[in-house]
């Protein structure tokens, strides 16, 4: 039986953030929305990340929790905050951003409204290094009613490149801004629907690990409401500077052999739960990342690249995928490389790519 001492729990992951953990918890205390708890999980830290909590008075605070384990990464960081949380709601923060004035209160009201399973809202994100340029991203109000819409009309925005998506093509920035950011920092959910269907987030997996967590939670919401206020802080610190050494292709090829293999599990879930096959909400994204690696690989030797190349083309999914997708509705330049595919020309393709670039013309996809 879930009993709730708290409207809400708030739940933030710490790995030596100790620089930031100041301002995020500071845009919780100033809140006008007062019945909370927050649980602070030291992740193994190796800054002064509780010597901070400790200057700042977190300790002394009978709502504020503070517990420390070994490195275990984000993921696990999480579970462990959601097993002792005892609000009606969670909600998971990073502590390296922060939330605007009046979001408890707005958020909470919304789901307590209609009862909702969650709520999303609208967020920006931060580009610290270049100034403070920020970008909005809302949603039009709208609330999902059952499941099953839920299932069909929400969750595809979220897993991947549909086959929908496809027949509807544009131009490729049309197609990247139809698919929603998963940060679970977006949502408030009801912690009853996390612990009776024990949805938790999949240990070790360190990049789609908020898109897993939310394709279990829509399998099993009934209501969902959308809001329109942008109410969070994405802080990116540094843009990243991406090489083509072979170890980081190395590393690209494993993120999307564990996406294919993640989405697996969730497409079986689907089957046993709702009798439902998901794979054509992902099936672009199998072909896309295959069209990504190629371009990536062309880059280091044609060996290295055809060695990587095969571990993800000899995924079944990843045949499967290529042989089922329909891109009759794509533009010529897309629609050719992935005939190529379907003809099992890949290494010509992969060498084709190599010839155009050392000819020093530039290839875009």
């Amino acid at each position: 039986m879930n009993t709730n001492k708290y409207a809400v729990s708030i739940i933030l992951p710490c790995y030596n953030v100790s620089q930031y953990i100041e301002r995020a918890i500071d845009s919780i205390l100033i809140q006008d929305f007062k019945d909370y708890e927050i649980i602070i999980i030291n992740d193994g830290s190796t800054d002064n990340l509780l010597q901070k909590c400790d200057d700042l008075g977190y300790t002394e605070k009978g709502y504020i929790k503070i517990l420390s384990f070994k490195n275990q990464g984000l993921s696990q960081a999480r579970n462990e905050g959601l097993k002792i949380a005892q609000g009606e709601y969670v909600y998971f923060f990073d502590p390296d951003d922060y939330i605007n004035q009046g979001m408890l209160s707005k958020v909470y009201l919304k789901a307590k409204e209609g009862n909702y399973d969650a709520v999303h809202f609208g967020f920006q994100t931060i580009y610290e290094d270049q100034g403070g340029i920020h970008y909005d991203k809302a949603e039009s109000p709208y609330v999902y009613q059952t499941n099953d819409e839920i299932i069909h009309n929400y969750l595809p925005r979220f897993l991947g490149i549909t086959q929908d998506n496809i027949n509807s093509f544009v131009d490729l920035n049309h197609l990247w801004n139809s698919k929603e950011f998963s940060g679970v920092w977006r949502f408030l959910y009801k912690r009853s629907v996390l612990i009776d269907n024990k949805i938790l987030f999949p240990k070790g997996i360190k990049l789609i690990e908020d898109k897993l967590f939310n394709a279990r939670f829509f399998c099993y919401a009934k209501t969902i409401a959308l809001m329109d206020d942008v109410l969070y802080n994405y802080v990116i610190k540094e843009k990243g500077l991406l090489t083509s050494s072979l170890n980081n292709v190395k590393g690209l090829v494993e993120d999307k052999i564990i996406g294919i293999e993640q989405r697996a599990i969730l497409r079986n879930l689907y089957l046993k739960e709702k009798n439902i096959d998901i794979f054509s909400y992902y099936i672009g994204t199998i072909v896309f990342s295959a069209l990504e690696l190629i371009m990536r690989l062309s880059d280091i030797s044609f060996f290295s690249s055809r060695k990587e190349l095969k571990r993800y083309m000899n995924m079944e999914d990843v045949r499967v995928g290529i042989k089922e997708i329909d891109v009759s509705h794509l533009p010529l330049k897309l629609r050719l490389p992935i005939v190529m595919l379907k003809y099992r020309l890949t290494y010509l393709l992969l060498g084709g790519m190599r010839v155009l670039k050392m000819m020093g013309l530039k290839v875009n996809i």
